[in-house]
């Protein structure tokens, strides 16, 4: 039994947020926290402002925490690893910082000494995963409900990803190049951590090129579920789309990660689908070479098969501002500086769209192909 609560709350109030979130975690059965240490992982994409609508927005973080100590939780931490990670991060933009100084929690740097993981359905593959998620006994996940321009929409299994620092994330583009092989190692990731709740902020959410160049737009909502499947199923239903459509959420049911809702106790997310929100074009599923050869053997193949699909990222030069994110972040070396303009050599781009998800100025485009976009 899945169950996902799912409430009215149109805004960022902080008031407003804490009666919500209360009421969703009532709803959803919030496991029992009395006397347990609990990681609190929002989505951290990028440190950017609230208004963006790529973070977790601070005033949930802080509900959360407030939740979790009335509650009796005897530690909280608080942590994220963004596309692009320092030592030194701090979500200080996002307001998420303000919030771990004010209620004094601890914050947690996932790129000091993670712990060597073995992910299920990734050929035997470890992944250095923040050391915390096994230090702590319950991790509470708390993403935003946003577009994503590979895996269609980014949600709660999604969120877990987070759990891998810095730069480790985009080269499992490499290893995982078609859609379902990257969203089977997204759930062996969160079958390997097991998140406890899962919380999401829908107050904004993101449509649009998401998950960092979409467009801020009001949806009221705030949905919480001990399945973190059932919870994406929900925000896929309300999104638009055919919740089997979106690969994680497919791969998730497929693997025993979670079901399909089999309630909502407040509202029913088939009650609030958002026709006009704007999605990501679905492409057409080719699994012939999944299905037919070994991954292991055939990567190459497999990797040339995904570029003939997928468009390249097309790179604006008068919006770029020249911060090499995307160069720092391309998991295959397309990516150069030319006459202060970023060159990409197409035939070396594997279409992950990293570069995409960490341009802080909207400079990098993904163009439609119709049906085989």
């Amino acid at each position: 039994m899945s169950s996902v609560a799912i409430t009215r709350c149109d805004s960022y109030d902080q008031s407003e947020v804490d009666h919500a979130v209360r009421t969703i975690c009532k709803a959803a059965g919030m496991p029992a926290v009395a006397n347990k240490r609990v990681l609190v992982k929002p989505n951290i994409l990028s440190d950017s402002k609230e208004e963006l609508a790529i973070t977790t927005h601070s005033a949930v973080v802080r509900a959360v925490i407030r939740l979790l100590k009335e509650e009796g939780a005897s530690a909280i931490y608080v942590g994220d690893s963004p596309g692009i990670h320092t030592s030194s991060f701090t979500p200080r933009h996002s307001g998420i910082w303000d919030v771990v100084v004010d209620e004094q929690v601890e914050w947690v740097d996932f790129s000091a000494n993670p712990t060597p993981t073995k992910i299920p359905y990734t050929r035997l593959k470890r992944l250095p995963i923040a050391s915390i998620a096994g230090d702590v006994d319950l991790i509470f996940n708390l993403p935003k409900m946003k577009t994503h321009q590979l895996m269609y929409a980014t949600g709660a299994v999604k969120n877990l990803f987070g759990l891998v620092p810095n730069l480790h994330k985009s080269p499992m583009h490499v290893q995982f190049p078609t859609r379902s092989q990257f969203a089977s190692m997204i759930v062996g990731i969160a079958t390997a951590v097991k998140p406890a709740f899962n919380i999401m902020d829908a107050v904004i959410a993101l449509e649009g090129p998401g998950p960092a160049n979409g467009t801020p737009i009001p949806m009221g909502l705030l949905l919480a579920s001990r399945d973190p499947v059932a919870l994406d199923w929900a925000e896929a239903t309300i999104m638009g789309y055919n919740p089997l459509d979106v690969p994680i959420v497919e791969e998730g049911i497929k693997r025993g990660l979670g079901e399909r809702p089999s309630s909502y106790p407040l509202l029913s997310a088939e009650e609030l689908v958002r026709p006009a929100y704007v999605r990501i074009a679905l492409q057409k599923k080719t699994r012939f070479v999944r299905s037919l050869i070994i991954p292991l053997v055939f990567g190459p193949i497999i990797r040339w098969n995904v570029k003939r699909q997928r468009p390249a990222p097309v790179f604006l030069p008068d919006p770029c501002i020249l911060c090499r994110k995307c160069i720092q972040i391309c998991p295959v070396n397309a990516l150069t500086m030319g006459d202060k303009r970023i060159i990409i050599d197409e035939k070396t781009c594997i279409r992950c769209y990293c570069c995409h998800e960490v341009c802080p100025a909207d400079a990098i485009v993904i163009r439609e192909q119709g049906a085989r976009a």
